[in-house]
């Protein structure tokens, strides 16, 4: 299922389908994991712009709901104010982990716990028209 974007590289304002940045993978994948609405692409904000991203990340935000690591929540990590890093749940194995890119890393998915530990803060946004039960299914 995620084995297509592990083997993806990692370039800035990547929209796929070969290279991604950590945006253009959130987007690539819910869209076509879990038929989700494609997002806008914000391919012009530099990963390196995190006032940028942050922005970027509070326009979207009221489309969403915060809640648990479901299937196709897309996965903001913060330091302070500032949204630095995203990424999408995807299970694996029956555990909830994190689908995400970056420079340093490429391609990667991690459990929750362990994504978790990276960042200050860490937050799942689900699409208000998916109940928590519909984006499990989803799997």
């Amino acid at each position: 299922m995620i084995e297509r974007y592990l083997s993806t590289a990692y370039a800035d304002g990547g929209r796929g389908p070969r290279v991604y940045d950590c945006w253009g993978l959130v987007r690539a994948a819910r869209h076509e994991l879990f038929g989700l609405p494609l997002l806008p692409s914000y391919g012009a904000i530099s990963p390196d712009d995190k006032r940028a991203l942050t922005a970027a990340c509070n326009a979207e935000a009221g489309k969403f709901a915060e809640g648990p690591p479901v299937p196709g929540a897309i996965v903001t990590a913060w330091r302070g104010r500032l949204c630095v890093h995203v990424g999408v749940c995807v299970m694996l194995d029956g555990r909830p982990g994190v689908l995400d890119t970056g420079r340093a890393t490429g391609p990667r998915w991690q459990p929750v716990s362990v994504f978790r530990r990276q960042f200050l803060k860490v937050v799942f946004h689900h699409d208000r028209d998916l109940s928590v039960d519909s984006a499990r299914r989803a799997d």
